[in-house]
């Protein structure tokens, strides 16, 4: 696994994207939501490799999701193999309406735009045609929609379908049709690289926090007073204790998400934690503050980069999303 995050990591370096991987042992990082962070042309991707992609567990899936919505980043998986045997190239295997491609298939699509022409299921495989390409194929070959049926095996009702884009063929019926046609242009390629992720969060689930201490309940109920909706991880989504949280009014939607790290009175301040979270609001050009117990002395050393402090006194102090977000922007006023 490492390798293979190591051959990605490279792949993106090579064609100049920026990178960024945690300084974290494998153990560790095995519990994030991702393994490798990549910025390429101002979209920022989530990449995570699967050794086995039919024996993920369904709150990993969730995390995947729900931290590309809250990053607005599109994730990228990389699956080893599946249940029977390991995956094929050229192909996309869904499962949980996300897509996984190997890592030649990312490989093809980053050197050469290649993009992958196969979308397997469960049960089987299909192939994207360019409905309209194959009805202006046919008929400059003067193939009535009945020989095609018949040469193919399926009803005119099907053929129309294909052309229709209302249902696709199979690859072996996708490779009759390429037999007959001669023409591989009435493949539709698909570019895995912008994947509509289907996906919606719900900012009332956010709300429904387990586990959390005394000092981080006291923390959601004054940002759910200011009207602001909190993501609380605290099962290692991320390297660090991250909370984001979103803004409701929409004319303020540059300033979010804004992640956090939390110091309680039983703590001392993470040196690596907050390092790690000063990389990843950098690399995201967004803010960041460190929220810490009123009596917890922050070294100056520590405090680097985008991230400001704020005391839990001058929090319950704030009346305003307005107020938050200016004292985000100015630590000092």
């Amino acid at each position: 696994m490492e390798n293979m995050i190591g051959k990605i990591a490279a792949l993106f370096k090579e064609a100049h994207d920026e990178t960024l991987i945690f300084n974290q042992s494998e153990k560790i990082r095995n519990r994030f939501s991702f393994d490798l962070l990549v910025k390429k042309d101002n979209t920022l991707y989530t990449v995570k490799v699967f050794k086995n992609i039919d024996n993920i567990n369904e709150d990993t899936i969730k995390e995947v999701k729900t931290l590309s919505k809250l990053l607005n980043s599109r994730p990228i998986l990389i699956g080893i193999k599946n249940r029977y045997q390991k995956l094929n190239d050229n192909t996309i295997y869904i499962r949980y309406d996300l897509p996984f491609i190997t890592f030649n298939t990312l490989k093809q699509v980053i050197q050469a735009q290649v993009f992958p022409e196969i979308l397997a299921r469960r049960g089987g495989g299909v192939i994207f045609l360019d409905g309209n390409v194959m009805k202006t194929l046919r008929e400059q070959k003067k193939v009535s929609r009945k020989e095609m049926s018949e040469e193919l095996g399926v009803t005119k009702r099907t053929i129309c379908a294909y052309e229709n884009e209302n249902m696709r063929p199979s690859e072996e019926i996708a490779a009759k049709i390429m037999d007959i046609l001669e023409d591989g242009s009435l493949f539709r390629k698909i570019n895995v690289l912008e994947w509509n992720l289907k996906f919606t969060l719900d900012p009332k689930e956010l709300y429904q926090i387990e586990d959390l201490t005394d000092f981080e309940s006291h923390l959601q109920d004054i940002f759910k007073d200011l009207g602001l909706s909190s993501y609380w991880s605290k099962k290692g989504v991320v390297p660090f204790k991250l909370s984001l949280f979103t803004g409701i009014k929409d004319g303020q939607r540059d300033v979010y998400p804004v992640f956090s790290d939390i110091t309680d009175e039983n703590q001392k301040i993470n040196k690596q934690q907050l390092e790690a979270l000063s990389v990843f609001t950098n690399m995201l050009a967004k803010n960041a503050i460190l929220i810490v117990d009123n009596t917890i002395r922050v070294p100056d050393s520590l405090i680097k980069n985008r991230i400001s402090v704020i005391r839990v006194k001058k929090l319950e102090k704030i009346d305003s999303e307005e107020e938050f977000i200016a004292h985000i922007q100015d630590p000092e006023s």
